[in-house]
């Protein structure tokens, strides 16, 4: 049985940024969270959804108890199947979250 895909907005898209940004405030310093950036960047590029998603969820694991992990989590098993097009702009919008984690330090 295959869940059906959402027609995502634009407010999923900045959840998704917003509720990355919260959650990796408290993953990894600087440099970890800039080496997973370009293991995540590579996967999007090539459209590999399995790979991006194994990095970014063993990633999140570390921190399951933290409750922007679980929202971030949340939100994405509500979109997820993906297609090419959304899995793009929410792959974006999870790697830019993650770059703005660090501003505020």
């Amino acid at each position: 049985m295959y869940k059906k895909m959402k027609l995502l907005s634009e407010r999923d898209y900045w959840q998704i940024k917003r509720y990355s940004r919260s959650a990796f405030e408290s993953i990894g310093s600087e440099n970890y969270r800039q080496r997973l950036v370009y293991k995540l960047l590579n996967t999007a590029r090539v459209n590999n959804q399995s790979d991006f998603f194994s990095f970014l969820l063993r990633t999140l694991n570390s921190r399951k108890g933290d409750e922007n992990v679980r929202k971030l989590c949340r939100k994405l098993e509500w979109v997820y199947p993906l297609s090419p097009e959304n899995f793009e702009k929410v792959a974006y919008s999870i790697i830019i979250g993650i770059m703005a984690a660090g501003e505020g330090e």
